[in-house]
This record gives structure tokens, sequence and C-alpha cells, in this order.
């Protein structure tokens, strides 16, 4: 076994098939496999996936680096029976079509779903074999939904990321799958999900949201004390050895042929898989309108479909097959001549040779698909296009690539008048043109390969792990534990405490009034006054804070720093911009968006205002906090407020309302500039003390969510104990020599 980090790829079918017969292996097809298997590799890497026949599994693991230099493959032995259940039952016949949008083709079984959890079970038994602590594991599609909490659970410290080759539907789709929280909690263990389209992300973000109640941005998501990084990356081909191949003097010639048979000056150009997914009855009808509309077509331009057959035995597919042969005999019958076929139909696999030389050949290629994760096809006719005499792309707009290729003529392919216009416009669309779009298609492929897009992802996961190991660590119990730097100055009372208010001092309250002080927190922050100095730096109004602690000798700022009292003296103010070019129309808007979202209401201070909606009804009022967020920002650009999100929060603040700001100021101020600093705070305001610190201080963080902070406690109960412990600590190393000098 590898004892050094490494990578290991997880797909339900390994790169390569297994001829016991001739003891030889072949190299599988599609996009995947050149992705992976070109990535640059230095180091063993591990491919696993699932084998139903020993021998044939014997053979994948003794031969394949002969084929693959450093590939380790390992096949996961699994029974026909769970194999047939866990693919078909489920793989295909629920979650296929259900992300595909094919709802009514959708099937749940209970016991087929376990059966599904069992065989992910399986791979993650056998992966955890093999993964050690700080390892990759990158796992492929809709196979492996439950793979990552199971892997997670039983070893937290390997990195896990997950690519759905898919699209990702709706949440209105979504929420149709009785398991779609065991799939979101799994998904949310892994390190870093990727997408091939933005929309999919998009959807995945609000399914998070509205399922598991977990809030995100279009890059990351807290779930827990866990960070969950999203991505979008567009898979590609092997963009240089695809046009080596199709440049080869083989497929010239062939294509060369091609041009001299058949019937019609042009050729229009469809492959695909026989899925309902690929919309090939949206292709015949927006063809048969195309000759409907346009009579100059016919006899001129004809359809060349390629079919490739798949789930032969399923009666669906079947019936896709006849309702197809219908739909060609109906264009044939009313448009065909004796020297004239419309519609030219192949119900086969064909050949890498004879596909590229097609490629080639075709004067345009036309995909509609219904819902498609990418279509590598669309790519591929790119790719093996001559520029001097290119075809043209027409594309289904709901293909991942679609948001690749703009320089295809885009179409909804329910519509079959869109469909003949396209049909149409490239059969007159002038060469220049023709040039032109196939140049910037090309370009675009060229910089992005196969290998490029699998790079990416494992630069990303991996980038993340490395983030993860600067994060902050859970502060022990015992002082005698804690960082040696904090004992020391807390033994030499060289020490300056800032401690944040609401959600630190205090639990959360739903009313901002309702977070009164504790008296037993009171009593401690009072005797730790005693030896150290105490910074209270809050959110909230000078009178609240008055309220609270005007009878303690402790430094009071108020409003993030724009005004600040120290023990014994009066409220001083930080404030240099005009406050007033911005007041009154934040203080508009925001009641005008408390009016329409029940139970919020307006917080108004002398430096800034805030909108609460803590109360409020969670998915609409989110939604408003955004809408309200993006307003402001765009309306308050050039003026001195800065806008923020909070915790159930949007907040309006002069610039000067900041506590990394105040938190600099205080450093650089002349009076004990050599104290250490221990911030103790936990939301997204006291994050910019944090990163002020750097080596004069140290922060804690109160709750799980991520920070800059060095230390962390788990969540505002603790406060309590950890100023108790603080204050024991400090007393029991120089209080019996206070006593004494007393």
């Amino acid at each position: 076994m590898l004892t050094h980090s490494k990578r290991i790829f997880v797909s339900n079918r390994l790169p390569f098939t297994a001829n016991t017969k001739t003891q030889t292996l072949t190299r599988g097809s599609g996009g995947l496999v050149s992705a992976l298997l070109g990535v640059n590799l230095e180091e063993s890497f591990y491919w696993m996936g699932f084998e139903t026949d020993s021998a044939s599994a014997r053979l994948l693991a003794e031969k394949s680096h002969e084929i693959q230099k450093n590939l380790i493959c390992h096949p996961v032995l699994l029974s026909k029976e769970i194999y047939d259940t866990y693919y078909d039952g489920i793989s295909n016949d629920l979650l296929w079509p259900l992300f595909h949008y094919e709802t009514q083709l959708a099937v749940f079984n209970r016991e087929n779903w376990d059966v599904y959890r069992q065989a992910n079970a399986v791979m993650a038994e056998e992966i955890l074999k093999v993964a050690n602590e700080g390892d990759t594991v990158w796992i492929h599609d809709f196979h492996f939904l439950l793979l990552p909490k199971m892997l997670k659970e039983k070893n937290p410290h390997i990195k896990i990321g997950f690519f759905l080759h898919i699209p990702f539907p709706a949440a209105e789709i979504f929420r149709q799958l009785p398991v779609r929280e065991e799939i979101l909690r799994s998904l949310t263990a892994c390190d870093l999900v990727g997408f091939h389209e933005h929309s999919y992300l998009r959807h995945f973000i609000s399914c998070m949201k509205a399922f598991l109640g977990v809030d995100s941005t279009l890059f990351k998501a807290e779930v827990g004390n866990h960070t969950l990084n999203l991505g979008v990356y567009p898979i590609s081909i092997d963009t240089e050895e695809f046009k080596r191949k199709a440049e080869s003097p083989k497929v010239e010639k062939l294509s060369q042929s091609y041009r001299t048979q058949g019937t019609g000056q042009f050729k229009l150009l469809g492959i695909d898989r026989l899925d309902y997914t690929k919309g090939l009855e949206l292709k015949l009808k927006g063809f048969q309108k195309a000759l409907r509309m346009y009579p100059e077509l016919v006899g001129k331009v004809s359809l060349l479909q390629v079919a490739v057959p798949t789930r032969l035995k399923v009666p669906l597919y079947g019936e896709i097959k006849k309702n197809l042969d219908q739909l060609v005999g109906a264009i044939n019958g009313e448009f065909g001549t004796p020297d004239y076929v419309p519609v030219q139909y192949i119900f086969k696999s064909i050949s890498e040779e004879t596909l590229l030389a097609l490629y080639r050949r075709a004067d345009a290629t036309l995909v509609t698909s219904k819902r498609d994760g990418m279509n590598l096809v669309a790519m591929e006719y790119v790719i093996a296009q001559d520029i001097q005499t290119p075809g043209v792309l027409i594309l289904s707009e709901f293909t991942g690539a679609a948001s690749l290729l703009p320089d295809a003529l885009i179409i909804n392919p329910w519509d079959a008048e869109m469909v003949a216009k396209s049909i149409h416009r490239s059969f007159t669309m002038p060469l220049e043109e023709k040039r032109q779009r196939m140049h910037n298609l090309q370009q675009t492929l060229m910089r992005y390969s196969a290998s490029a897009w699998a790079e990416g992802f494992l630069a990303d996961l991996e980038q993340h792990d490395a983030m993860i190991k600067k994060d902050c660590q859970t502060l022990p119990a015992s002082p005698d534990h804690w960082p040696s730097q904090m004992q020391i100055h807390l033994r030499s009372n060289k020490v300056r405490l800032i401690l944040d208010y609401d959600g630190t001092l205090t639990p959360l309250k739903p009313k901002p009034e309702l977070a009164v002080l504790d008296p037993a927190v009171r009593e401690v922050i009072a005797k730790l006054n005693d030896d150290i100095e105490v910074f209270i730096v809050s959110g909230r109004p000078r009178s609240f804070l008055e309220e609270q602690f005007g009878n303690m000798p402790v430094n009071l700022v108020a409003e993030h720093g724009a005004f600040y009292k120290l023990a014994g003296q009066k409220w001083q103010s930080r404030i240099n911009s005009d406050i007033r070019s911005w007041y009154n129309d934040v203080s508009s808007a925001m009641e005008s968006y408390s009016v329409k979202v029940p139970f919020s209401f307006v917080e108004k201070k002398e430096a800034s205002i805030v909108w609460h909606y803590r109360q409020s009804p969670p998915e609409f009022a989110d939604y408003m906090a955004k809408k309200l967020d993006d307003e402001l920002n765009t309306c308050l650009g050039n003026q001195p407020v800065s806008i923020m999100m909070g915790s159930k929060i949007v907040e309006a603040k002069a610039n000067e309302c900041n506590k990394g700001s105040f938190l600099r100021w205080l450093m650089q101020s002349s009076f004990r500039d050599t104290a250490y600093y221990i911030c103790v705070g936990d939301d997204r305001t006291d994050e910019d003390m944090f990163k002020v610190l750097e080596n004069k201080g140290v922060g804690i963080k109160v709750g799980m969510s991520a920070t800059s902070a060095s230390y962390r406690i788990s969540s505002q109960s603790e406060v309590l104990s950890l100023l108790t412990s603080m204050n024991t600590f400090i007393r029991n190393q120089y209080g019996f020599l206070r006593s004494a000098n007393a």
C-alpha cells in the first residue's frame, strides 16, 4: 500500500473492459476516461469501480498498469443481483429521469433504495481500506450520491470531491424525491462539489436552503463546522488528440467519399444515444417543420440521424424506437422522391473513424436534447471541423454545452419553428460567418481540454485541503493547555480582552431588547476587569451599552467602533464621514421592507441602521434580504456607507463602523501598545477583528462556522465557562502576590 498522499478516482465503471477469453483489456470511451487518464500524475493513483465477474476483476487488477502507467485499477466486486437493482432500479429508473425532468418516468421503490444504499456502502468499505488521512477521493456521478457521507463519517480527514455529470434539477423537481434530505446531507459532507453549468449549481444551492436550511454563496456553504466548497467546471474533450484523429488522411479520405454519396447537397447530422433525454422526436419534428416552412430545402437538405442503441431490454426504449421509426417513415413519405431521402436513419453503433468522417462531412450538426449534463457530441463536431470549410452547430439551450459555446445557433428544441428557422439559417449562412463562428468555438475548446478540466477540479479540491489545515482549533477547556503566549501574557497582566455582545456574552434573541446581560456573566466580567483591560465592542448603540454596563469601569465601544468610551471618561466619536448623505435613504428603504415582510423591523442607531427579520417567514425573508442588500449596494455605491448581511439582518453603517478598524486604531494608540489582545466574537463583524490581530493576540470564535480566528469554542453557552477559567487562571497566577502587597 502507498504510504504517501494519493488520489483515488471513483466511478460506476472502470476505465477498461476485460475480455477473459483473450486476456486483454480495452480502454473505454467517453469524456471521463479521457479526462482522468489524461491528468499528469507522477505518482500512482487508484481508480475504483464496480465489477460483477470475479475473473474480469482479477484481469483488471493485474493488467491495467500495463496500459496506463501508475494506474492501480481496483475493481469492487458486487453480486449481479445487487448491481442490477442499484444500477437499473435506482440509478436509471429513478435518478436519471428525475434529474432530467422526466418525472413521470421516475419510479421510487424503498426496497430498491435500500439496495442502492448497500452498494454505496460496499464501495465506501473498499475505499476506506485504501484511503489514508490526507488522501484525495474524487467521486463521479449520481451512482454514488450517498458515498461522501459514508466516507467522512469513518475518516473525516480524507479530502472528498464530488462531480455530477448530469443536470441537477430545480428544487420543485428535486422535492419529489422521498430521499431528498438523505442525498443532500451526503453531498454536503464533501469538501468540493462541482457541476457542468451555473444553473445546476444554482439549483443545488436552492435545494440546500429549502430542504436543509443551509445558507450559501455561489462558492461555499457552512454546514456545521464543515465548509463545503462549490464550483462550476464544464467538462471538455481531449481536444488535441481528437483534432489529430479528425485530420488524419484516412478520416479525410472517408469523409470525401461521403460527400460524393447519397442525396442532398446539404447534410444535417444527428448523433445521439437512443434515450428520451436526447429529444430525437423533437429533432425530427423540427426538421419536418423546416421542410414545410421552406420548400426550397426539399431535395437539397437531408438529415442523417445515428441513434446508438441503449437499454434494449427496457420496454420504454423499445417504445421510443417504435415512435421514431414511425416519424421517420412519415417524413420520408411526405417529402421523399425516388432520388431524395429526407431522413437517413441508422440504429446501431458506429466506429470512431466513421464518426469522425461524418463530423467532417456534415454541413451542420443538430443537437436537440431536452436535458443534457454537457453533450460532448457538440464539442467533438466543433473540433473535427476544417476551418476553411466549416459546418454550423445548432445546439439546444438545455445542454450544459450551450453555456460554453455561445457561437452555436442556440435553440429551444420544443419550438419546432425555431428549430426550422435555425436549419434554414445554417443552410443559407455565408461562409465567412461560418468561419468566424467556428473559429470562436474552436478557440474556446482548444484552451480547455478534458485533462485541464480534471486538473482544475483537483487543484481546487486540494487547495481547499490546505485551507482546512490553517483552520482554527478548538480551545482546550483547561487553561493549562491554552496557547503558551496567551498564558504568558495573562500571567503578566498585559492583556486587553475584547468581547462582542450579541451571540457572545448573551444568546441571540428574536428582539434586540431581550438580550440582557446575565448576572453571572456580569460578575465574571467585573472580576476580570480588576486585573486586565476589558473592552465590550458591540454593534449596539451607546444607550444600550450604558444600560448594561453603566456602573462598571469597563471600556465600551458602540456601533462596531463608531463611538467609544474608555473607563471613567466620556463618549468619543470616530465618525469623520457625512452620515446624512445616506441615512435617510436607507431608513426609507428599510422601513418599506419592514412593511412587506411580516415580523421584521428596523433598528435605528446614530451611525448605522439595521433591518431585523429573525422572526419572519424564513424563505420569503431571506429572499427579500438579498433583494434589499442588492438594492442598497447598487444605490449607495459612492456613499461613505457599508452594506452587509449578517445573521438574519441587513445592516447599513458608516465606514468607521468597523470592529477591525477600531482594533487597529486601539493597537496604534499611545497607551499600552505592548498589550496582548484576546478577541472573542461570533459573527462576521468579529472576523474583521480576527484578521487584524496577526501576531499581537489570539482570536476565539464562538460557534462552528468558518473563521479567521486561531481558536474556537463550540457555542455561546461555553462563553461563561471560558471567562470563568480565564479569571481563575489570572488569580491563581498572581493573586497571592496582590494580597501580600495589599
